[in-house]
């Protein structure tokens, strides 16, 4: 059986490498597509390739942009040419998903209103991921991987004006991911957002041109400002452990994790349906179980 990508690896990805971390939306809809090509419902199959794609054009491809622009314009030549890179690889995954999919539809039989039930899961699915990267921008990506790393730089040479002003480029960039992502897709109330992080990186450049002579302490308010703003949307039903229960007492599962030690699980709500992980360090993913928001029926396992 071949194995999908574990969560939790996929966590560590989004730490350490940021062409990574913006395809996660598209390696979950990986987890329905096989799914649906195990099942050889191909309709369905073709809408999830649609999915990833999306996921791609609507996320990733914009996360790179409004980088690549950034270290262009700053002289970060290295990172320009990682992230010009990246971008051909994202147009590369991109052009595969479109083309499974057309593949998928010549085989498709499923009927029109499976294929619209599945449409709608979609669309809830993507209004998930959309606003996931900017909600966690201080968590992985961008920020630990080149702001953090970049004003530490700054901070040890007792360079405070700096400092305060990569911080401010980074709360501009996470205002920016929201404009792009989930604004330009329609998703509502995170106008918000935008202008909290944009009014505070004005904050921190009024400060720097005041050449501090210490770090102040509004340098890591940026970090703060999603706790106050939080738009909770297409909130699961269900709770995660009670999640974790039902994934836990499914007969497959328990018979996958026989003789297993150290299991870890991670569940995931994505919209329509809950992804729960079990992994450990000796195997890696031992089964992922997709289970149904509405019924909270385990459908399928991994």
């Amino acid at each position: 059986m071949k194995i999908i990508a574990p969560l939790l690896f996929l966590l560590f990805l989004l730490i350490v490498q940021p062409c990574v971390a913006i395809r996660e939306g598209t390696a979950t809809a990986e987890i329905f597509m096989k799914r649906y090509e195990r099942s050889e419902d191909f309709g369905r199959l073709a809408l999830w390739h649609e999915a990833a794609a999306e996921c791609l054009k609507r996320i990733s491809v914009p996360m790179n942009e409004i980088a690549y622009d950034y270290y262009k314009r700053h002289g970060y030549t290295t990172w320009a040419a990682r992230a010009n890179k990246e971008a051909r690889e994202i147009q590369e995954k991109y052009q595969y998903h479109r083309k499974r999919a057309k593949i998928a539809w010549q085989k498709s039989e499923t009927p029109e209103p499976v294929l619209n039930a599945e449409r709608e899961n979609i669309a809830k699915f993507i209004a998930m991921w959309l606003p996931h990267y900017p909600d966690r921008f201080y968590e992985f990506g961008i920020y630990p991987t080149f702001f953090r790393i970049q004003r530490m730089r700054a901070e040890r040479e007792g360079n405070y004006v700096k400092a305060l002003q990569l911080e401010a480029d980074a709360m501009e960039m996470c205002a920016a991911q929201y404009e792009r992502i989930p604004i330009a897709y329609g998703l509502g109330n995170y106008e918000k957002h935008l202008k909290a992080y944009q009014a505070y990186a004005s904050h921190l450049r009024d400060l720097a041109q005041q050449n501090p002579k210490t770090l102040p302490p509004e340098v890591n308010g940026g970090k703060q400002i999603l706790d106050s703003l939080a738009v909770q949307t297409n909130a699961s039903q269900l709770a995660a452990g009670v999640i974790l229960q039902i994934a836990k007492s499914d007969a497959q599962v328990k018979a996958a994790l026989v003789g297993q030690n150290g299991v870890h699980a991670y569940p995931s709500f994505q919209g329509f349906a809950w992804i729960v992980s079990f992994s450990n360090h000796s195997r890696g993913v031992i089964a992922i179980v997709i289970i149904s928001e509405k019924t909270a029926e385990v459908l399928d396992m991994f």
